[in-house]
């Protein structure tokens, strides 16, 4: 179990928010000095602030202020239970319910795989798929012996899983995630992620058909260091991708 950094900024916050219909992706927040309840100051990863801007800008450019005020203001109960609707079931009751749910700072970390689940179901309209890892199986003369049909559920509307792949589309032709482009022109969107000192780095993405989670760090939990920075995630889901979609026909 990791931190997901910044990519639980979609799940824990944005998207709840946009779900309930009381933010928009056009939603201004202020990014400007701003402190938890606890006094300590939220600080964005550049250390500067940028003023007003919108919540998909906010995204684009994964500021922590505004993921933050937007979490406190839909409140991180609800944000809570829209994680849970995303299959994570090492979240804390006692320890994750406060605001810095919404940049992954979390009691116990989550999985590359739920992380994973997680975007797909954004990438699948908002239709969570539980993770296994077989279909069936069946004997020498073709008869099933188990059947492990895919659980699914409802973890988000459609209209918000839509939104959500705009804006994280954003993220990958202009943001944190440039340079993501596939060679097929296949559409990409997604998220970064760097939890502090660089201790995990994150690129979690989809196109129509594939979503994929990429982390890079060490095992015992040190730093990857500053000139690592979060582009090994990119890299590596880049040149994955490249052939994972090399000859699948072209989708939107």
């Amino acid at each position: 179990l990791r931190q997901p950094g910044s990519t639980f900024k979609i799940l824990s916050t944005y998207a709840p928010a946009l779900s309930s219909g009381e933010k928009t992706l056009s939603t201004i927040y202020a990014d400007e000095p701003y402190n938890y309840v606890n006094g300590r100051p939220v600080k964005d990863a550049s250390n500067t602030y940028q003023g007003d801007m919108t919540i998909r800008e906010a995204i684009i450019q994964s500021i922590n202020v505004i993921a933050v005020k937007c979490i406190t203001d839909i409140t991180p109960q609800v944000a809570f239970d829209q994680l849970l609707k995303f299959g994570f079931t090492t979240l804390s009751q006692t320890n994750d319910i406060y605001q810095p749910l919404a940049l992954g700072g979390i009691y116990n970390g989550v999985s590359n795989l739920q992380l994973t689940a997680a975007y797909a179901a954004i990438a699948n309209g908002g239709i969570y798929t539980k993770p296994i890892f077989y279909t069936k199986i069946l004997d020498q003369d073709g008869n099933i012996i188990i059947d492990n049909t895919p659980e699914t559920s409802r973890a988000l509307d459609e209209d918000t899983s839509y939104l959500l792949t705009s804006a994280m589309e954003d993220v990958v032709t202009r943001g944190t995630g440039q340079n993501l482009q596939l060679d097929t022109k296949m559409p990409v969107a997604g998220k970064t992620g760097t939890t502090t000192s660089y201790n995990d780095l994150w690129f979690v993405g989809y196109t129509p058909n594939l979503a994929c989670a990429v982390w890079v760090g060490d095992d015992n939990n040190k730093s990857m260091g500053v000139m690592t920075g979060s582009m090994a995630p990119l890299s590596i889901w880049h040149n994955f991708m490249s052939h994972a979609v090399a000859h699948v026909p072209y989708a939107d």
